[in-house]
This record gives C-alpha cells, structure tokens and sequence, in this order.
C-alpha cells in the first residue's frame, strides 16, 4: 500500500523569500503613515517659519528670503541625489532623511538666533527632498500591479489629511502656547517616522527588490542624464509633467494672493482668512475621497478624461476668483479650483507608475513632485507683477489660461489613447 504524503504548498515569489501579502499591505501601511508625519512637518514648518522668524527679529525681507532658502534647499537635493536614485536604493537614503529631519526640526526649534534658524530651514528641505519624492516612490513601488492605483489614491489622500489638520494642529497648539510649542510637535513627529523608518527599512528593502528585480541591477544610483533623456522623450511623461507643471503655477499664485485678495476685498479677520485657506484643502480631500472610491470600484480606466474635465473646472474657479462681487462667489470659484488639486496628483501618479520603466520610476516621481518647487517661485511672481499693474483679480483670470494650455498639451495623449 502505498504512503500517503501530505502535498506542500507550491511556492511563489513571496512566500520564497520576498515578504508575503499580510506584510507587504503592512509595510504600504507604514508608508501611508510617513506621508502623514512628514507632509504634516514640511507644512506646518512652511507656514511656522516666517512666524519664528519674526519672533527672533527678522524683517519682511529676512522672512522672504528664509522661505526662499528652504524651496532653494530642496529643489537641489532633489537634482544633485533624489533624481539618480535606483528604487531599492531608497529605504536606505530615507532613514537618512528621516534622521536628518529630526536634527533640523530640533535645531529650527531651539535657535537662538536667525543664523541658527537659516542652518536648520536649509537641513529641513535637504530632508524634505530625501523622503517626500521617494514616499511616492514607494507607495508605487511596493503595491502589486493590481493594487497598485488603490495604493497610490490612498497615499495622496493621506497628503491630503496632512494639509487639512497640520493648521488645526498648529492653530490649536498657539492657542495655549507660545510658538516654539509648534515645533515640539514636528520633532515628535519627525522622530516617531524615524523609529518607523529604522525599523521598516531592511523589510522595504527587500520587497521592492522582489518587486523589481531588474530596476538597479545592484546598483545605488542610476545614471542621470540617459534616464532624464529617455523621460523627457517619452510622450506621455512629457505631457503630464508640462500639464501639472501649469497647474501648479495656478495653484500656488492662487495660494499665494488668495488670502490677500479675501482680507483686501471683503475685510476679514485673520482667523477668517484662514478659514478660506483651509476649505481649499477640505474641498480637495473630499475630492481624494472621492477618487479613491471610484479607483476601488474601478471607476477610473478613462484617467486623462478626468483630468482635462478637471482643469476646465479649474479654470472656470479662478475665472470666478478673479470676478467674485461677493465672498460667496470667491469661495464657489477656489473650491473649484481645489477639484484639479485633488484630480491631477493620484491620476498622474498611476499614470506613470504604468507607463515608466521600474528603473525610471523615482526619477520620474522626483521630476513630477519638483515641479511644485519651481511653480512656487515662479506662479506668485508672475500674479504679483501683474497685481501692481491690474489687481489680483485679473491676476487670476491670466493664470485661469494657464488651465487650457495644459488641457492643450494633454490632448494629443488622450487622442493617442484613444486610437490605441
């Protein structure tokens, strides 16, 4: 008679040696949390600086200038490290940019001085461009292709939260304290993503090596210049980045003069501008909700669609910006500004992540989030010109063309689409 055996399981990729599916949806929950912590740092920081600042004596002129130095900082690590890396090279340069976050916060936080505030704003956005790119990165990276839209509209809904509680965490904070409080927070927050970080780090390692077997070949660093040639010729990269690009010039001028424009126009308080400011950020959330809803139900196979109906919308928010006779209509028009800020970023983020080469995919991720960085210096001054000559107002309405060029330069994606 012969023996019984007990069959074994068969084994796949994971179960051999790459984390399993439990771990690998944990390790995407570690990464949803890091976004949280370390956007909420980046914002508050960002919006906490120019109030430091002056509490150590600065002038308005000091102040611009700290504000320029952390947008200068960032925009070169993200182009002299974060743009080379091979994705399972990333893990290991975020523990350090996690580390390095939680000496700068600390350091901002106990300046005496402004020469020490300056030192520790340029280490903050050294930081900011060593994790924030590569967050995206790995939420794109770890997901299993099936996931991997779900995952990615899940990571920019947790930016969008960040965006929304940061001011009530900092607002409530300065309520009963002074503002160095503010920054005991961000360095709690810094150090419990660092913990996460150290201890995630060999686990994310390992998985996105699995993943992605050939993206570095072994290697740390890819090589730069082939990598950003083979992007910029690839058309639908090009596209999508020149598309959010205008976008993004929209929405910081917008972010910029909006809450000029409410206080100047309709006298409110300060508390009431930051109000406005902050149902921009409600607005966009619930657009997330939204898009993330329909990725699950997959709802979303016709992505360009949705993003040229979502920079109409948010042309015709900055037309009625621009108009407003009432608080009512301004408030119509930026939230439907705050529809193409929740569309574009998790559209073109799966975009991508489909379309590039696994050994492209941070590069690309970091060009995509730099352009944040040149919109931010670039879409305020441009309103800021033509408001000495015209008002805000019309300021608005020049950037609401801004809206159909992208929709111009993403149409031949979306009739190349089509035809395919």
């Amino acid at each position: 008679m012969e023996a019984t055996q007990t069959e074994k399981p068969v084994q796949t990729p994971d179960a051999a040696g790459a984390p399993g599916a439990a771990q690998a949806a944990g390790l995407v929950t570690i990464v949803l949390v890091l976004t949280f912590l370390a956007r909420a740092d980046s914002s508050m920081m960002q919006s906490n600086n120019p109030l430091l600042a002056r509490h150590l004596g600065a002038g308005l002129a000091e102040v611009g200038l700290l504000t320029s130095v952390y947008a200068v900082s960032t925009m070169a690590v993200r182009f002299l490290v974060s743009v080379r890396l091979a994705l399972p090279a990333v893990p290991r340069v975020m523990r350090a940019g996690f580390a390095l976050l939680v000496a700068a916060v600390g350091m901002v936080a106990a300046s005496p001085g402004l020469g020490w505030l300056a030192a520790g704003i340029i280490l903050a956005g050294a930081a900011n461009a060593l994790i924030m790119p590569h967050l995206l990165s790995l939420a794109g990276g770890l997901a299993p292709p099936g996931r991997r839209e779900a995952v990615l509209s899940y990571y920019s809904l947790a930016l969008s939260l960040s965006l929304v509680l940061a001011p009530v965490f900092g607002t409530l904070i300065l309520t009963v304290a002074s503002i160095r409080a503010v920054y005991g927070l961000l360095v709690a927050f810094a150090a419990v993503a660092a913990v996460l970080m150290f201890r995630s780090e060999r686990a994310l390692s390992a998985t996105l090596a699995a993943r992605h077997p050939g993206a570095a070949d072994g290697r740390v660093t890819q090589p730069l210049w082939p990598t950003l040639r083979a992007l910029w010729h690839h058309p639908y990269y090009r596209a999508d980045f020149a598309g959010f690009l205008l976008f993004n010039l929209s929405f910081t001028a917008a972010m910029a003069f909006g809450g000029v424009d409410v206080k100047s126009r309709f006298h409110l308080p300060y508390s009431g501008v930051e109000m406005v400011l902050t149902s921009f950020f409600v607005a966009s959330l619930l657009g997330r909700v939204v898009i993330a809803r329909r990725t699950r139900r997959g709802g979303l196979a016709r992505k360009l669609d949705w993003m040229l109906a979502s920079l109409a919308v948010g042309g015709a928010g900055l037309v009625l910006m621009g108009w407003a006779p009432s608080l009512a209509v301004f408030l119509a028009g930026f939230w439907l500004l705050a529809w193409p800020h929740a569309v574009l970023f998790p559209l073109m983020s799966m975009r991508i992540a489909g379309y590039v080469e696994p050994a492209q995919l941070v590069a690309a991720n970091t060009l995509l989030q730099s352009s944040f960085d040149i919109a931010g210096i670039a879409g305020p001054l441009i309103v800021g010109l033509m408001a000495v000559r015209t008002g805000i107002g019309p300021g608005f309405w020049a950037i609401a063309v801004l809206q159909g060029v992208a929709m111009g330069l993403l149409w031949p994606s979306r009739r190349r689409e089509t035809a395919a």
